[in-house]
């Protein structure tokens, strides 16, 4: 039921605002889920709260990007991943767990360009943030999490560098950012991407310095598994990526989408995953790495949801090759929503999804994984 206290709230200047005395006073008198419907409906009169970037915001986090060290980043430390069974690789690198810290340096220098682009996605679990703030059953749900919050108020220098699923192009800026870098290829179905990316590259070099290495950036709107690598072939120093999670994320409803391709986890696997990184692997040079950070996902597939395997599976893909080696895993330091078993914040409540022996207690960084290969 909506309530007419939060009438007061609506065409505030700048953006809606509720002070923490008057939140208390909320939430201590009404209902929580008037509360919420409530908050909701207000909410969606207000344009989706997209950061406000400036052009000045996104060159000064790109200097500042440029200026991070890897090893202020790669840290010796213990993590895990999200899971409900074990890997059958080991998660370590070089006898230890190292994690890639977390960073929010250089995320204005790519949001700035992808951020409206990136709210328009979906996923399966989800709706996106832009289809979330236009419907109510949605936004009821997220407003939900005012009450969960505590609301107050490595030695090589890589050269040239693959990316098969470029994504929201922060690899891209990290390409631009970093010293010895010279030539990055960018593949990625999604057609409303590629503009983006243009504009980015664009704007990078124009901010590169007289003493920097010259870079040169080639995109191509195709999908991984389709796309001629034999222009490529021994070139890369580096293949770096983050492929959709299977069916989880939904980039379009483009039929070139391994989402849309692939209904099943086994298909996705061998026909996507696997198909691609066969296609590109003679364009990594001997010495060269393959990077790829992906886990396994909760996801459906043939009608029935459950954890479904892709890391042991592509790791046992690739140890196919004669000539390639294990060099192990990084973790990638990640956010930790609240409540999330897989995160290891999960509490203990009535709800079917937080049953006492989903709770398990959880040591170290929250991560995802980072699987290294070299071509010997």
């Amino acid at each position: 039921m909506y309530l007419p206290h939060f009438n007061k709230f609506t065409y505030q200047l700048p953006y809606l605002h509720i002070n923490e005395e008057e939140w208390a006073y909320i939430k201590e008198t009404f209902n929580k889920d008037d509360v919420k419907e409530s908050l909701a409906k207000i909410a969606m009169d207000y344009s989706p709260p997209y950061m406000d970037i400036s052009e000045d915001d996104c060159r000064k986090d790109f200097v500042n990007l440029k200026k991070t060290w890897v090893y202020d980043l790669l840290k010796e430390g213990e993590w895990f991943a999200r899971t409900e069974t074990s890997y059958d690789w080991p998660i370590t690198y070089e006898g230890s767990q190292w994690y890639i810290k977390r960073l929010n340096t250089g995320n204005k220098a790519s949001n700035h360009f992808q951020q409206e682009n990136r709210w328009s996605v979906d996923g399966t679990i989800s709706p996106g943030p832009l289809r979330t703030w236009g419907e109510l059953k949605f936004m009821t749900s997220l407003m939900g999490a005012a009450y969960t919050l505590d609301m107050k108020k490595i030695d090589k220098s890589i050269l040239r560098t693959l990316d098969f699923s470029a994504g929201w192009g922060d690899r891209l800026a990290g390409f631009y950012s970093s010293l010895n870098t010279e030539l990055y290829v960018g593949i990625d179905p999604r057609k409303e991407n590629h503009p983006i990316y243009e504009e980015q590259a664009r704007y990078y070099d124009k901010h590169l310095t007289f003493f920097e290495t010259s870079k040169k950036a080639e995109f191509h709107c195709d999908a991984a598994e389709d796309f001629d690598f034999t222009p490529y072939y021994d070139t890369f120093d580096i293949i770096f990526t983050s492929p959709p999670y299977f069916n989880v994320e939904r980039y379009s409803y483009d039929d070139t989408q391994s989402w849309v391709r692939y209904k099943t986890i086994d298909e996705w696997n061998s026909q996507f995953l696997h198909k691609a990184i066969d296609n590109m692997w003679p364009t990594l040079k001997t010495g060269g790495k393959l990077c790829i950070n992906i886990s396994d996902v909760n996801a459906g597939s043939g009608g029935k949801k459950s954890w479904l395997k892709i890391c042991d599976p592509m790791n046992d893909f690739i140890e196919e090759y004669r000539d390639s080696d294990y060099l192990g895993c990084i973790g990638m330091e990640m956010a930790t929503r609240p409540n999330s078993i897989g995160a290891g914040t999960a509490v203990v409540s009535g709800e079917s999804n937080r049953l006492p022996d989903m709770v398990k207690d959880k040591s170290g960084r929250f991560c995802e994984p980072v699987w290294v290969w070299e071509k010997k």
